[in-house]
């Protein structure tokens, strides 16, 4: 096992909320570090796709959308080769066992929701602090998103302690797409 060569679910959702300025490669060929690497990128990915939604929702006429969804469908292609990522570093940094539980979900995919739930959270507490006339709704809905925030960094924690042990076991996500460039998962 190789316990020590995965980070915390604390220090994934820290690195999501304030992400550290890139630096020249110190770490790089390091297990962690590359697995941080994935997380960013997708985190940075989901940020990106996030502002193209609200892009694609503004109504600033159809050319206008159609080159949001066009950006949207790229990001999100890109999106699953950084889950892709994601697990690849996760399952080189644990040793695996056929005959360990099997979790539904891969820890790439639940680091995915958790940052776009980071987004969410964030783009969130910046409408209340914008003193819109809609702010008051926005605010009432923080304690959720917050309990949410929570819950998924503990079921997070949970899952990456298993696998470090040994006693659970995901499968690599694969999206697999019927559409797009030839390589699953990468943007075309």
């Amino acid at each position: 096992m190789r316990v020590s060569s995965l980070p915390t679910a604390a220090t994934i959702l820290e690195a999501l909320r304030r992400p550290p300025e890139p630096q020249s490669g110190t770490q790089q060929g390091r297990e962690p570090a590359q697995l941080m690497d994935a997380v960013l990128a997708l985190h940075h990915n989901n940020a990106e796709q996030w502002d193209r939604e609200d892009d694609a929702r503004t109504g600033r006429g159809d050319a206008a959308v159609a080159a949001a969804k066009r950006d949207i469908d790229q990001l999100n292609s890109a999106r699953h080769g950084y889950i892709e990522a994601v697990d690849r570093a996760i399952a080189l940094a644990v040793d695996g066992r056929d005959d360990a539980a099997l979790v539904t979900e891969s820890p790439g995919m639940a680091i995915d929701r958790l940052s776009v739930l980071v987004i969410r959270l964030a783009s969130t507490e910046a409408r209340v602090a914008s003193g819109a006339a809609d702010a008051k709704l926005y605010a009432e809905r923080l304690p959720r998103l917050q309990g949410q925030l929570h819950a998924l960094e503990e079921a997070i924690a949970t899952l990456l302690a298993d696998l470090a042990t040994g006693t659970r076991r995901f499968i690599a996500y694969e999206s697999l797409k019927l559409y797009g460039p030839e390589e699953p998962g990468r943007p075309g």
